[in-house]
């Protein structure tokens, strides 16, 4: 037996470098898409018919459950030889398809532009991926392995420009109907050329709404696919059955109700995002199949991509369901993907200023919602509770940088970030299981249940650490100042003795400490580093004090705080 491993990453890597809200959507989309029709051609190739075949004649291992509108791995694993030649054609052609699909849809709505542009559309087609195949291998591991060894060669055509940059990305040229016009600098005027452009998106705004394309915005041509393949009117050409369409609203409903910034000061919000992975799925995945079996390992990860794909399914439709039964009641929220084992959504209120302690209180449920995919895998979210102005590339930015941050400090938690108008931050990462107890039992300095006023906490930190008081040599102050305001929580459980041995990960108990794995606190002879172990505990008590600060006393109005960041 031999299998088949594909994947595809994009050349310029357009996919992620467009971070509005609108194009993460067309970016997921574009990708199981992609990953669909490579699925269906397989499929079709070793005469599988879905409904009519018996399941387990299905070709297509990995991915088990394909979801357009919700995402789709793009790692495709198929039992048997399915050609490299096929799998090629028929992903270039799909992806050539949605370039097409989306240029007449402008040159149809905005005519009479004297377009001399389809050159450039047509390298866009041919030279935007990057398309990895292997075939062979004993085991689906060994295949994916080799897949591996492939990547690491890569292979592309970059494509040339003259020319400004997308005012989006600013990592490729504006698309325009005159963008392969002979520029003669002796004769034309960059002004008149650059009023050329302005008046061109300002057509398209007007054609396809601002909540599509803004009169502002001058977009590449990978970027006004990605916008464009959110319209029906787009999707409708690619043969697609109406509940995979994108589920976006379009193109009248746009993302106003999560606008977090109007012009009446007043009326701007702050907003939650969160974004979070699975941990360590390759390992779990081996630790299922010891015997090395390669029929079992095909069974196991079958029924992990199918588990992982409903769940998503699961989360994304219950999600509305789960905050309404919260204090989150009045928040529409939003998943915007869930495509198994990560996922992407937002808190917020449409009118008034959602409460980030509501917030919280579900985050203290989530790992319940998680285990009900009943995979015995963790998960790592990273939370950013984000100021009005912070542009909205930055928030989506800083939700991947959280979720790293999680997962870097020991995986199984959530990292929690304040993010100021100012682009500055603030972070706090603590375990799954500690974090309700902890934030539940703050006691004020009256020691009483219930008064969550964390500005004590907070001030008493700014003095200490204005008079040096944490230090590398003890963590006395820190334990000190955590069993003053957090009585009920046991330091040594947290920390343990002297030797902080409560502070580290312990797989063999599945205990999770709040910095991590103890590898990355030793030297290279397997010695604890203290210093470093001290310093990070101190600051574990400090990042909790200032980031509780900010949630659990937070106001829409500007904090006076933030100037001293």
């Amino acid at each position: 037996m031999s299998y088949t491993v594909i994947t595809f990453a994009p050349v310029q890597g357009f996919i992620e470098n467009s971070r509005k809200l609108r194009d993460l959507y067309g970016s997921s989309f574009i990708l199981s898409y992609l990953a669909k029709v490579l699925c269906e051609d397989a499929q079709r190739y070793f005469e599988y018919e879905k409904g009519k075949s018996p399941q387990e004649n299905d070709p297509v291992i990995s991915p088990a459950v394909i979801n357009v509108t919700q995402g789709t791995p793009n790692q495709i694993i198929i039992r048997g030889k399915y050609p490299e030649a096929d799998a090629k054609r028929v992903f270039n052609d799909a992806w050539r398809t949605l370039v097409i699909c989306c240029r007449e849809e402008i040159e149809s709505r905005v005519p009479n532009q004297n377009y001399n542009w389809k050159r450039v559309w047509n390298t866009w087609a041919n030279y935007s991926w990057e398309f990895f195949y292997f075939c062979g291998g004993e085991t689906i591991t060994d295949a994916r392995q080799k897949l591996n060894e492939i990547k690491r060669s890569r292979s592309w055509v970059g494509i040339n420009w003259i020319g400004e940059s997308s005012t989006l990305s600013g990592s490729d040229e504006i698309a325009w109907p005159g963008m392969t016009d002979q520029f003669n600098p002796k004769k034309d005027s960059i002004r008149e050329v650059n009023q050329r452009i302005e008046i061109f998106y300002q057509h398209l705004s007007k054609q396809f709404t601002e909540a599509i394309i803004s009169p502002k915005e001058q977009l590449s041509v990978p970027e006004l696919v990605k916008r464009l393949v959110t319209l029906d009117k787009v999707v409708k050409k690619l043969e697609l059955e109406e509940n995979e369409y994108p589920s976006v609203e379009i193109p009248e409903k746009s993302f106003k109700d999560i606008n977090r910034k109007n012009d009446n000061s007043e009326d701007n919000y702050w907003t939650g995002w969160f974004q979070g992975d699975g941990d360590k799925i390759g390992d779990y995945l081996k630790s299922l199949n010891q015997s090395n079996d390669p029929k079992k390992e095909e069974e196991i990860l079958h029924n992990f991509s199918s588990a992982m794909m409903k769940w998503g399914e699961y989360f994304k439709q219950e999600f509305k369901k789960e905050i309404r039964g919260s204090k989150l009641k009045q928040s529409p929220g939003r998943i915007i993907y869930a495509g198994g084992d990560d996922f992407l959504g937002v808190l917020y209120q449409q009118k008034s200023q959602i409460n980030p302690q509501d917030c919280l209180e579900w985050f203290y449920e989530f790992p319940e919602i998680w285990k009900q995919h009943k995979q015995e895998i963790t998960v790592s979210v990273g939370f950013v509770w984000a100021a009005p102005n912070v542009p909205q590339r930055e928030v989506l930015q800083h939700c991947r940088e959280a979720e790293q941050s999680a997962k870097k400090s020991g995986r199984d938690r959530i990292a929690l970030r304040i993010l100021f108008n100012s682009g500055n931050h603030l972070e706090w990462t603590c375990p799954w299981w500690l974090l309700k107890d902890l934030l539940t039992h703050y006691r004020d300095r009256n020691q009483r249940k219930g008064e969550q006023n964390w500005t004590h906490l907070y001030n008493d930190i700014a003095v200490l650490e204005s008079r040096h008081a944490f230090t590398r040599e003890q963590t006395k102050v820190a334990e000190a100042l955590f069993k003053a305001y957090f009585p009920e929580q046991p330091w040594e459980d947290i920390v343990g003795n002297d030797n902080y041995d409560q502070a580290f990960n312990h797989p063999e108990n599945s205990h999770t400490g709040i910095l991590g794995e103890s590898k990355n606190y030793t030297d290279k002879n397997g010695e604890l580093e203290l210093e470093n172990v001290r310093k990070d505990i101190n600051n574990w008590v400090i990042n909790l004090g200032k980031v509780g600060f900010h949630l659990f006393r937070f106001s829409d109005k500007k904090s006076e705080i933030e100037s001293k960041i």
